[in-house]
């Protein structure tokens, strides 16, 4: 080993970055915590120094066995965290996404026919379709990835999706989250209410660790208010943590619900108000937003503005689905929240990064660059993390490395 005054050692170390962007306001300067000509020490997964590079040789002791990656002068930040997708499911809408672009309008009940598809996939092929889509987001630079349910919606089929989503051997984290109230599915198309009892009592009871979280989307066309408590009061108390859509279609009542059960996240929020924003920020709920899904809709952008300026922590998700938002380029998203959420390049990053994990409950484990966090980081193809939204639409994670040791450093382009 090379000996070092502060004893700290590393088997992973990272040089020659023009900056390591830390995510921690802690570890370097800013609200990015950036440590410009910066490198980073890891020991088994978990980053274990970061500062200047002049200050590596001193400061850290690399084990024998020591593995060294070379930024080549690019940037260095961590991780991205993709808090919300729907990433099991089976099945093609392109011909509804043609029939929008044909001026028809987006409703809820397209989701049924992604149910009917996933059904009826066998659960090797829905294996497979995760694994690939996780492929892609780890190509793009994306190390964790909440995964919902919702194209189930049957007690059996719920419990399948969560299962695929818990044994695709991938080096991605998949968080998982039960969203058994997506829509309610034909067989009950005239009794919501004993669909909502079903989630409630039938499938929630049920899930024993499959499900970190219970998901809901209150809005037009999908649960009211009043049957969107009565699913989170039942996941409550099984131990999950609450998440809930909301103000997507229209004002729904979706974002006083979350603030008022402290959902750890309200999802969605293009129709959220003032009053909105406020109760979100008392109940410390983080509001993921998901400019893909309006630009492909034609749907009203999330007021991020107004949201970030009444104290409520954005993060930003491509919001994978078949149906409104087709994509696992969560550095794109950086670039559209840039231009059309008016988002400066800093709180973007944040919105993919340390906001992103809070809405997954990992805030510290993932999604910045600060020792004892798991070292899952990202070398850019460029020397600043503003070329995120600076240079849009291509990929430009060079090197992607996971705290699990599993390497991808052959991005898609």
């Amino acid at each position: 080993m090379t000996p070092s005054a502060s004893g700290v050692k590393a088997d992973l170390v990272v040089i020659g970055a023009s900056q390591v962007v830390t995510c921690d306001p802690k570890s370097g300067d800013g609200p990015l915590g950036v440590i410009e000509k910066g490198a980073l020490a890891a020991f088994e997964g978990s980053v274990a120094w970061v500062g200047r590079e002049a200050d590596l040789h001193a400061e850290v002791e690399r084990t024998d066995d020591a593995h060294e990656v070379d930024a080549g002068g690019g940037a260095v930040i961590p991780g991205l965290v993709e808090p919300h997708t729907h990433l099991v499911f089976a099945g093609d809408r392109s011909a509804e996404f043609a029939a929008r672009l044909r001026g028809e309008h987006y409703a809820a009940g397209g989701v049924r026919r992604t149910v009917a598809a996933t059904r009826a996939a066998s659960n090797d092929d829905l294996r497979t379709l995760a694994r690939e889509r996780l492929d892609r987001f780890l190509a793009h630079g994306v190390t964790t990835v909440e995964s919902k349910s919702g194209y189930g919606l049957t007690p059996e089929h719920e419990r399948r999706l969560l299962e695929v989503a818990a044994t695709v051997d991938h080096p991605v984290e998949v968080v998982r989250t039960f969203m058994g109230a997506h829509v309610v599915p034909g067989e009950y198309a005239d009794d919501k209410d004993g669909y909502v009892r079903l989630v409630a009592e039938g499938m929630i009871p049920s899930l024993g660790n499959l499900a970190e979280f219970c998901d809901v989307w209150c809005d037009e066309g999908a649960f009211t208010p009043e049957q969107c408590r009565k699913i989170l009061r039942a996941a409550r108390a099984e131990g999950l943590g609450v998440k809930v859509h909301g103000e997507q279609l229209s004002r729904s009542g979706g974002a006083a619900v979350a603030a008022e059960f402290g959902a750890i996240s309200a999802e969605h929020l293009e129709h959220a108000t003032t009053e909105d924003a406020e109760a979100l920020a008392r109940s410390r709920t983080v509001a993921v937003l998901i400019p893909g899904a309006s630009m492909m809709t034609g749907a009203p952008f999330a007021p991020a503005r107004m949201l970030i300026e009444r104290g409520v922590r954005v993060a930003l998700s491509t919001d994978l689905n078949p149906g409104t938002s087709y994509s696992e380029n969560l550095q794109l998203v950086v670039a559209l929240a840039c231009a059309f959420l008016k988002m400066t390049p800093e709180e973007a990053l944040l919105g993919v990064t340390r906001h992103a994990a809070a809405a997954v409950a990992r805030e510290g484990r993932v999604g910045s660059l600060a020792p004892g966090g798991r070292a899952d980081l990202v070398v850019l193809e460029a020397p600043t993390y503003v070329d995120l939204a600076y240079h849009y639409g291509v990929n430009l994670a060079r090197i992607v490395l996971t705290g699990t040791g599993k390497r991808r450093s052959d991005p898609l382009s």
